[in-house]
């Protein structure tokens, strides 16, 4: 993955993304993922595409202490971000920029790898997942997640009509790379294809959760890949988006505000 791929956060993008996207639906997942891995403190743990660091962090805040954690991915910025907040935490965390269809590690070398919401993103996802069987253990353990269906994730599915609308596909199709490992059969076959067995595939929901509708629009827009195309838009064309976006939402706001449900599909395997 030498070339940045899929959902490339801008500048900006890595504080809203904690700000934003992490309080509302990312922190609450990779405590799931977390929980689901039931990791030992003697596990060397790796966080495949690591983003800003929430599982990294949320294994360290878990285990408490653990023999090592690492974090990897190809984007500088949010691993910028990553190192700025686990310092700040007092984390033991190390974090890598690297290409994950060539991890910098030798062969069995962690116990646990965790990748949450990224292997939609891998340009080569089989070459992606023999390197994760390359580094594991004899019996090591993977556990990922990612996004079923847009259709089950109404938020998302307004916002790619927004951007097709208002912006164009090519921004609409960036948002709907997130969603393009919908088939669970086709998971189990990629892990099965790179050497793994026993593996589980479970359906989990759970809800977006934010105090606000219209400060969550406006603060995840800011942690995506198309902030500065949104951003262009004449003021009149941002307010015309927006609307249609609350519009096509507004079953899915409550008292709490908004409330909008997500589906993913949780995947653990072992190595050969």
């Amino acid at each position: 993955m030498n070339k940045k791929s899929g959902w490339q956060l801008n500048d900006d993008g890595p504080e809203a993304y904690e700000k934003y996207i992490v309080p509302t639906f990312s922190g609450a997942w990779a405590k799931d993922i977390v929980k689901r891995s039931e990791l030992k403190k003697s596990d060397r743990i790796l966080d495949l595409a690591c983003g800003t660091g929430i599982v990294a962090r949320t294994v360290s805040e878990f285990l408490g202490t653990s023999k090592q954690i690492t974090g990897v991915d190809v984007n500088e910025i949010v691993l910028k971000k990553a190192i700025e907040i686990a310092s700040k935490k007092s984390l033991s965390i190390e974090y890598i920029k690297t290409n994950v269809h060539k991890l910098p590690f030798s062969d069995e070398s962690y116990d646990v790898v965790l990748c949450q919401q990224g292997l939609q993103y891998f340009p080569d996802k089989l070459l992606g997942l023999n390197e994760v069987n390359r580094i594991l253990t004899k019996k090591g353990k993977v556990v990922f997640s990612v996004w079923s269906t847009i259709d089950h994730s109404p938020f998302y599915k307004t916002l790619y009509r927004a951007l097709d609308e208002y912006i164009g596909i090519d921004a609409a199709s960036i948002l709907s790379s997130a969603f393009i490992l919908d088939d669970p059969e086709n998971i189990r076959e990629m892990l099965k294809k790179t050497g793994f067995k026993d593996i589980h595939i479970r359906l989990a929901i759970k809800q977006m959760r934010y105090k606000s509708l219209d400060e969550f629009l406006i603060g995840s827009l800011a942690a995506s890949p198309f902030a500065k195309e949104i951003l262009a838009l004449t003021e009149l064309k941002q307010n015309e988006m927006f609307l249609m976006i609350k519009e096509s939402i507004s079953d899915y706001i409550d008292d709490d505000g908004l409330a909008a449900p997500m589906e993913s599909y949780v995947v653990s395997a072992i190595k050969h």
